[in-house]
């Protein structure tokens, strides 16, 4: 008998009872609950519900409400794993903006979790299995659609996690931590490539096209950020297992936009952020027809986006319409539900804005802005206030100067262990202010530093107004140079001078920075000869430049650029190798970053037919280093092979040797043998004059200054059909693959490489 169980009655008991009145039975409080619990026992999440929560998500997050996305992500954050994933996500994103200690704490847990259910849902190994994994490949086609999935998340998982253990462990070992999580990620995303290859039977054809959208920008991403490290650093890469393809990551990553997968939108934003981010920020021109065709698309599908808005206001910027640009970057700061740090961010852009449109008021009151409210770089905020305030005709108090230096120096940072450069950057120019009294066009060397300049000379007027600027000062300084050396002309005059105490205001560091940004102000302009002269002139000087030692390896990309834009290659190589080999000087990682970005343009201009040649490394360190000495210790510089000569001509000169010989056996016909030799070399110098017309067709110069590829017949793409892409003078256009089957790879297979 079961406990308050009642004692049983006896039927004609029963019956009477029955009859007298009816038992009425009320709901309590403990029964809902009961079925409360009930309901919650078994609760039921599909992955065909979990993307399409995630998709609902990702629309709320790029219509600016951050808040409804992770709303939709938080109740089943412990029992799903996309909805896990995606709230850790967006745990993991303001931490990055904010690099907050409690909120980086906060994503690690989150992505712990996720670690955790990811484990319980990928396919196990059992220990027969795993041993015969290492005599027969494993039958990736029988995973199931959730364990693919797990091992997808597991992949974007582990890069997440690097992200935070670097930021978190700022030391040497959270580094090591980061690096295995992101070897480890690389393999997972080897093991996803395998998977959407060999699995053939999908249930949801919806499921497989969010798989294929998340491996493709996995791959690309790892192919793209591989492919702008070093040649050295790539090689040994290589040879731990990563590899490393760019012309294949954007393909990838144009595929991946284009298509309807869940992380469409995650790939069209890798590709703005290359193109108007990073490529600006190495001197290389964007796809501008590509970033207006991915921004127009998403601005139609989230038109308040202010993710979009502000590619789009980045976009207006670097096509030199500054006042379009604040008006959007206005437009995207006054978006409701954003993080703080992305209207900083829209605070930042707009500072920068002022700045090229010569409104130092505005640029000073932007930068005070984010020093109050932004957490940053208040060094650079302290320091980009008081340049802007320098540049205005009326100088500022002696006292607010001081005051504003020392809160640069207070606010001095580490990220990952080390000093950020730019910020060491900035409290040497504060330092030479205290110590000198003034700086030379402090504003406008910040512009000309971020690489501002061709965005400038897209207009006319403002860029001769900005070169007037340049060039008033550096008049100014040389006058004064002159007016001090007429003085000092004898060395008693110097003397007399020295004890009344009159010295230089300026020193070579002024003038030569005036002479590098006048040229730099040049050659965005479309005049490479009249910048080579100052250029020149600073390389000259530069036994007399003590502080500004940056000047020179930044001269000499300067002056590759322009001997490269005048069509001379392989002395822009060379400049760019001996800028290649300085070391010790402020902004270090930034140039060279910078000059293994324009190598790789000018080795793909060289090899226009080769394109998948980014993936060979050992191809690339031939190429992109010319500085293996020769005998005599000259610079010896790799050029591109001529063609080789037909076999009917090897086979006349084979025999014009033979008749040479004979000649000279009988001792008769020497005089023909000479002729002949010389008939031989003509013919050869004509081959080579004629092979180098030839290479010399291939490019053309135009007024920017930047070697175009003439069209050419299609080529073969790995993961696309063999007509899939077109080599023009924009760029590589693409089109959609012909067939959705076709395999992806990591990088593009052996047997369609170059030789």
């Amino acid at each position: 008998m079961a406990l308050h169980e009642p004692p049983m009655a006896s039927p004609a008991r029963s019956s009477r009872l029955q009859r007298q009145a009816p038992i009425v039975v009320q709901e309590t409080d403990l029964d809902d609950d009961i079925e409360k619990f009930e309901d919650a026992e078994e609760p039921s999440m599909t992955l065909k519900k979990a993307l399409a929560d995630c998709e609902r998500a990702i629309d709320k997050f790029f219509s600016n409400d951050v808040e409804g996305a992770m709303n939709i992500m938080k109740p089943w954050r412990s029992l799903s794993l996309y909805h896990s994933h995606g709230s850790a996500v967006f745990e993991f994103i303001p931490a990055m903006l904010t690099l907050d200690p409690h909120q980086v704490q906060i994503a690690i847990t989150a992505i712990q979790e996720t670690f955790e259910l990811c484990d319980g849902q990928r396919r196990i190994y059992s220990v027969v299995e795993s041993l015969g994994s290492l005599l027969k490949k494993p039958n990736y086609g029988i995973y199931s659609e959730a364990q693919a999935h797990a091992e997808l998340i597991r992949a974007e998982a582990l890069l997440v996690q690097a992200c935070l253990l670097a930021v978190d462990g700022e030391d040497l070992a959270g580094i090591v931590r980061a690096t295995l999580r992101i070897k480890n990620s690389h393999d997972s995303y080897k093991q996803c490539l395998k998977i959407l290859n060999k699995k053939r039977t999908w249930e949801d054809g919806k499921s497989r096209e969010h798989f294929e959208s998340g491996v493709r920008m996995g791959v690309a991403t790892f192919n793209v950020m591989i492919s702008m490290l070093p040649p050295k650093l790539i090689t040994l890469l290589e040879f731990v297992g990563f590899s490393g393809d760019k012309e294949h990551g954007l393909r990838e990553l144009l595929n991946g936009a284009n298509s309807p997968g869940l992380r469409s939108v995650l790939c069209a934003l890798t590709l703005l952020m290359h193109n108007l981010v990073i490529g600006q920020f190495a001197a290389i021109p964007p796809n501008y027809d590509l970033v207006r065709k991915l921004i127009d698309e998403n601005l139609a599908k989230y038109p308040d986006s202010a993710w979009f808005l502000m590619f789009k206001a980045r976009l207006e910027l670097l096509l030199g319409q500054p006042a379009q640009a604040i008006e959007t970057y206005e437009k995207a700061a006054k978006a409701k539900g954003l993080w703080p740090q992305l209207v900083h961010l829209a605070y930042w852009e707009t500072m920068w804005a002022y700045a090229m449109m010569g409104e130092w008021d505005n640029c000073a009151l932007f930068a005070s802005r984010l020093l109050e409210d932004s957490v940053w770089s208040r060094t650079i905020y302290a320091y980009v206030q008081l340049a802007a305030s320098l540049q205005k005709e009326t100088p500022p108090d002696n006292a607010w100067i001081e005051q504003l230096i020392q809160s640069a120096k207070n606010f001095k940072q580490r990220v990952l262990g080390r000093s950020v450069p730019i910020e060491k950057f900035a409290l040497r120019r504060c330092e030479r202010l205290r110590a000198r009294g003034l700086l030379v066009l402090p504003g406008i060397e910040l512009l000309c530093l971020w690489n501002m300049f061709p965005a400038i000379a897209k207009d006319q007027k403002r860029a001769d107004k900005l070169l007037k600027i340049i060039e008033d000062e550096y008049n100014m300084i040389e006058k004064i140079f002159l007016d001090y050396l007429k003085k000092g002309r004898t060395a008693s005059a110097k003397k007399t001078l020295e004890e009344n105490g009159e010295k230089l205001k300026y020193d070579a560091d002024d003038f030569n920075l005036c002479r590098y940004m006048r040229g730099t102000m040049l050659l965005a302009m479309g005049f490479p000869r009249l910048a080579l002269e100052y250029f020149d002139a600073v390389i000259k000087d530069k036994e007399k430049i003590k502080e500004n030692t940056h000047l020179i390896p930044y001269t000499l990309v300067e002056s590759a650029t322009c001997h490269y834009s005048l069509g001379d290659t392989d002395l822009a190589l060379r400049l760019l190798a001996e800028a290649r080999k300085k070391s010790g000087y402020p902004l270090e990682s930034r140039l060279q970053f910078r000059i293994h970005a324009k190598m790789e343009m000018i080795r793909h201009q060289l090899e226009p037919r080769k394109t998948n040649a980014a993936s060979n490394a050992t191809a690339r360190t031939k190429l992109d280093t010319p500085a293996t000495l020769g005998t005599q210790g000259n610079l010896v510089v790799t050029t591109p092979p001529l063609p080789v000569p037909e076999k009917e001509d090897e086979e006349d000169d084979k025999g014009k040797k033979k008749d040479k010989g004979k000649g000279k056996d009988k001792g008769k016909g020497k005089g023909k043998g000479k002729g002949k030799g010389k008939g031989n070399k003509d013919k050869k110098e004509e081959k080579k004059e004629s092979a180098k017309s030839v290479r010399k067709v291939d490019t053309v110069v135009n007024i920017e200054g930047v070697v175009s590829v003439q069209p050419r017949p299609a080529s073969p793409v790995a993961g696309t059909s063999k007509m899939d892409t077109m080599i023009t003078t924009e760029g590589v256009v693409l089109v959609q693959p012909q067939s959705s089957d076709v395999p992806l790879s990591m990088s593009p297979p052996k047997g369609q490489r170059s030789k």
